[in-house]
């Protein structure tokens, strides 16, 4: 028999482990070590590591058997989603075997992948060669778009009028 106040903690519990964006024994394999500076610093160095990365697209590839997808990184949240959009420390790939449609992985989603560095590739940004880290995905979160924020206040409602300081029904101007 359940206690009065276990029925609400195993709900939160159930809750909680029923929101996880990814598998807990996937995330328990993951280097916490390991930092994107260094990382891109020296990508062969982290060879056959897992990690978890995440950032918004930047470009999407199609191959014969893979998609590349180009992300420029990001920190992450509670939740590993992309934060601090207009912030990064570079940029890195992320190869996924078979096809990824460009209609919905598309330049400026937010993307989160737990995967095993598999080395680098070089490749041109504008006239300058770059060197991305590429991480073959073991797992991929594309995370739905962020809603605008709601306005401050209804377009119509109650409000403190001007002068003669009065209560009125309309706009807030």
């Amino acid at each position: 028999m359940l206690k009065k106040w276990e029925c609400p903690v195993i709900f939160l519990l159930l809750l909680f482990c029923a929101c996880a964006p990814f598998p807990r024994q996937l995330m328990k394999e993951i280097d916490p070590s390991i930092e994107f500076r260094d990382l891109q610093k020296d990508p062969d160095a982290y060879i056959g590591k897992k990690i978890l990365l995440g950032g918004v697209i930047i470009d999407i590839q199609n191959r014969k058997e893979e998609t590349l997808l180009q992300v420029l990184q990001t920190d992450l949240d509670f939740e590993k989603r992309p934060i601090h959009l207009d912030q990064s420390l570079g940029r890195f790939c992320i190869r996924v075997s078979g096809f990824l449609d460009p209609a919905i992985y598309r330049k400026g989603r937010e993307v989160t992948v737990i995967g095993e560095v598999v080395g680098k590739e070089i490749s041109p940004i504008g006239e300058v060669p770059y060197t991305y880290p590429v991480i073959r995905a073991i797992q991929i979160r594309l995370w739905e778009k962020r809603r605008s924020a709601p306005p401050p206040y209804p377009e119509w409602f109650w409000g403190w009028g001007p002068y003669p300081y009065r209560w009125y029904w309309g706009p807030p101007y």
